[in-house]
């Protein structure tokens, strides 16, 4: 492979540091890396076999790709060099793509200054004996902590592959990552929700926030408990997101409330009404649902009902900022339930009307 050389630097990954050259390569040397995160995520349905020719029509189709085109035609050339080990393109995929096209447009207008100028493309070269491992490290320092973000079905499939090929755990692909906000919850939540997709063979990335939602969800665990016995959550749950029955992902959160609710439940599941339908049935009859203020009260009701009166009326015997809490309480119930037209039970007379 004819290389033109210009200078040498590092890249880091944990405490090795691995020495890259930048170098000018003829662009038809180079080959398209299939385990790319984001190209694999592309081109899993082409199974394991998937040609460069493929890999080139599929990237060709992305509109990402259409506008590094315009963007390096009107730059004169790469802002930021590909990376590549031996002949494989590991990073810059998508800018290798558009080089071909720009060569190939070249070529068929005859402008040899033109076939010059993108018939060779800037490369950090790292040395072949790079590990896979340290590969899909460098790309995930690239694309999660660094400016090119992937999406997060991307992330998530990078995730997944590392924590299944490499035995990566929760907390070592979280200390990977190493942004601030990311958790081992984060990273499970992201590797679940997948894995779930992958199981469902659903390949679209506009999915993934869909399952997210749905993973990282508690009390959609505890809302399957309201399932008829022979009706199992998962399964209803991938063919409702295959068949677009949940409109927005952000509506996933919305599922404990209809699966509670025995006849929104049946409005959904039994297909009487859509999504929308089983979600005005579930609000109507539970108002804490849409509003903060009764959701609150619910809250405090339920505190009421679950506490132990005993133990209650030990604590505010000893201790009279308690005692006031609750007699202020009693005492702003009374003037509210007064002021909204409510009758206030009267606890003596209902003695009264007990006793023989």
């Amino acid at each position: 492979m004819s290389t033109k050389g210009e200078k040498s630097s590092t890249i880091t990954v944990g405490e090795t540091s691995i020495s890259v050259e930048v170098k000018e390569i003829p662009i038809e040397t180079l080959r398209y890396y299939s385990s790319n995160p984001r190209i694999f995520s592309i081109l899993k349905h082409f199974g394991d076999k998937v040609s460069q020719e493929q890999i080139q029509s599929e990237l060709w189709k992305l509109d990402s790709t259409k506008d590094l085109f315009h963007d390096i035609l009107n730059n004169g050339g790469l802002v930021e060099e590909i990376l590549v080990r031996g002949v494989e393109v590991l990073e810059g995929n998508s800018r290798l793509c558009a080089y071909r096209h720009l060569l190939k447009k070249a070529k068929e207008k005859g402008n040899q200054d033109a076939i010059d100028r993108w018939s060779r493309i800037r490369a950090k070269m790292l040395p072949p004996d790079v590990s896979e491992e340290a590969v899909f490290a460098i790309l995930g320092i690239l694309h999660i902590r660094g400016k090119a973000k992937w999406l997060p079905y991307e992330q998530a499939c990078y995730l997944w592959r590392q924590s299944r090929e490499f035995r990566k755990t929760y907390k070592d692909l979280a200390d990977q990552i190493g942004a601030s906000k990311v958790t081992e919850a984060d990273v499970k939540n992201s590797i679940e929700a997948y894995t779930m997709m992958e199981k469902s063979r659903i390949t679209d990335p506009n999915k993934f926030s869909y399952f997210f939602e749905y993973v990282k969800s508690r009390k959609i665990k505890e809302a399957a408990e309201s399932l008829p016995p022979d009706q199992e959550l998962d399964r209803l749950f991938v063919g409702w997101v295959d068949n677009e029955e949940i409109p927005k992902a952000e509506n996933v959160r919305d599922l404990p409330l209809i699966l509670h609710d025995k006849k929104a439940r049946q409005t959904f599941l039994q297909k009487k009404g859509s999504f929308e339908d089983a979600l005005e049935i579930a609000k109507d009859r539970h108002p804490e649902a849409k509003s903060s203020f009764y959701n609150k009260l619910k809250k405090a009701t339920e505190a009421l009902e679950n506490a132990e009166e005993m133990r209650i009326k030990e604590e505010i015997e000893k201790d009279t900022g308690k005692k006031h809490i609750l007699k202020n309480l009693c005492k702003t119930v009374n003037q509210f339930c007064r002021a909204v037209g409510l009758e206030v039970p009267q606890a003596n007379a209902k003695k009264k009307r007990q006793s023989p």
